[in-house]
């Protein structure tokens, strides 16, 4: 890991993604001084405003206009990544209904990227579910993959920063749905951060996202599901996994030091540490 401060950006396609995706990760590399920002391509209200849906769908007044929805949700988003130490948090605002890799949504991504000038760029995967899912992941994914050059080019590029710009690219192993597609798909990733120090922050930046139901239960059952299965065989409480674009360059075999620890301790001491910590995070419920 580079010694000096980074620019870290991730690019999502509705706004909790980068909070349920990556925010533990991102949270320790604001932590570490990375300038860390986070670019939403959609507005999520016409599929991910659960309330809302459920209103449309069973009946029932809509929780306020669409456009103050929209306001609602940035601003849960907002304060969940405050949470995890984030400030720069961006809305494309695209209709989430049908995600479509266009020109508009690969030149707004270029845009911002051009001003960020991220030296490592997390993303979904853009095989999520063979590419074939209807929420947009992928295509989001594969924006801002084609985004990468056209950010570089001369009409993007606004200062000269001395570099290509990302170095490197991490695709978000988030869980998906359970289904076939999702089965045939890698889920598993090569890149594991512990974010044990921090999932408390996390449980309550998933806290903040009301329109989905999170706040509460279904925040803590996520974690403990996602990131409790991610660290279980490696011995980490809570890990966020990733999958790397690039190949990792070194000089000589490298030995990576949690392994190393694990090789060296006995069996017992792997497991001292292993308890159940989201439940122990407080929560209490206000009115929305």
């Amino acid at each position: 890991m580079m010694n000096k401060p980074m620019n870290v950006m991730a690019v999502v396609c509705h706004p909790a993604d980068a909070i349920d995706g990556a925010g533990g990760t991102l949270c320790l590399h604001a932590r570490r001084g990375d300038k860390v920002s986070v670019v939403v391509c959609t507005h999520g209200v016409d599929t991910h405003d659960l309330r809302r849906n459920d209103a449309r769908r069973f009946g029932g007044r809509l929780p306020g206009s669409r456009k103050s929805a929209i306001g609602k949700k940035e601003k849960e988003v907002v304060k969940g990544m405050g949470l995890l130490g984030v400030r720069d948090v961006r809305f494309l605002r695209f209709p989430d209904e049908m995600l479509s890799v266009t020109r508009e949504l690969i030149e707004a991504i270029a845009s911002e990227m051009a001003e960020v000038q991220p030296h490592v760029l997390v993303l979904h995967n853009p095989t999520e579910t063979l590419g074939l899912a209807d929420v947009g992941h992928a295509d989001s994914a594969i924006a801002a993959l084609k985004a990468r050059y056209l950010a570089n080019t001369g009409r993007f590029l606004k200062k000269p920063c001395g570099r290509v710009f990302p170095a490197q690219v991490y695709f978000m192993c988030m869980n998906g749905n359970t289904n076939q597609l999702t089965a045939e798909g890698d889920r598993y990733g090569n890149v594991l951060v512990d974010i044990t120090p921090v999932v408390e922050l996390k449980v309550k930046a998933m806290d903040c996202l009301t329109s989905q139901y999170y706040p509460g239960k279904l925040a803590r059952k996520c974690i403990e599901d996602v990131n409790g299965r991610m660290g279980l065989h490696w011995c980490l409480p809570y890990a966020e996994a990733f999958q790397a674009l690039e190949p990792h360059t070194y000089s000589a075999l490298p030995l990576n030091e949690h392994l190393e620890k694990l090789a060296s301790s006995p069996t017992e001491a792997h497991f001292r540490n292993m308890d159940i910590k989201v439940t122990q995070v407080p929560f209490r419920a206000t009115r929305s």
